[in-house]
């Protein structure tokens, strides 16, 4: 058996989608996940590109498996310059503590030291605490605790009310 760490493709989709099952699950909001796998498709590989994406495959007797994967987009902030925020990032449970997490993260993390990013920045929940434990043993640093920033979120009817009032054309 051999854990490959590549860039992900478009065939990958299906793989993606349970894998991102999989980490709904994990963090008990399996109601909370709307993706359809056409729109992954499209947002990741289609004529505009949103999300980019690494993936652990599994490979053993000629089969190939997906076994984790890190969906990372570029953002910017105003007072560093470019940076890369990874939305998801998700290993099978039975290939944890075997090297893949550290895997995955470390490609997000040289496409943002090759692309000069100022940082790599992700949300855990709260009561994740195996999740904040690995990044926190790799050197990341809980903005809540530190600068007591918080995460805030406009959706629905807030989100269309909002644009509703924009004074653009």
């Amino acid at each position: 058996m051999s854990i490959i760490v590549r860039e992900a493709l478009q065939t990958d989709c299906q793989g993606i989608m349970d894998l991102i099952m999989g980490l709904a699950v994990y963090e008990k909001m399996e109601d909370k996940v709307k993706m359809k796998l056409e729109t992954l498709q499209e947002d990741g590989f289609g004529n505009e590109k949103y999300f980019k994406c690494f993936v652990a495959d599994r490979q053993e007797n000629g089969a190939s498996k997906l076994i984790g994967y890190a969906l990372y987009y570029f953002t910017y902030s105003t007072w560093e310059g470019k940076c890369i925020y990874m939305e998801d990032f998700y290993v099978s449970p039975e290939y944890r503590g075997k090297g893949v997490g550290s895997r995955l993260m470390g490609s997000v993390c040289k496409i943002a030291v090759e692309k000069k990013c100022a940082r790599v920045q992700f949300s855990v929940l709260g009561g994740n605490k195996p999740s904040i434990d690995f990044y926190k043993r790799r050197g990341a640093i809980d903005m809540t605790e530190v600068e007591d920033w918080h995460l805030f979120r406009l959706t629905g009817s807030a989100l269309e009310k909002l644009a509703a009032n924009s004074n653009t054309v």
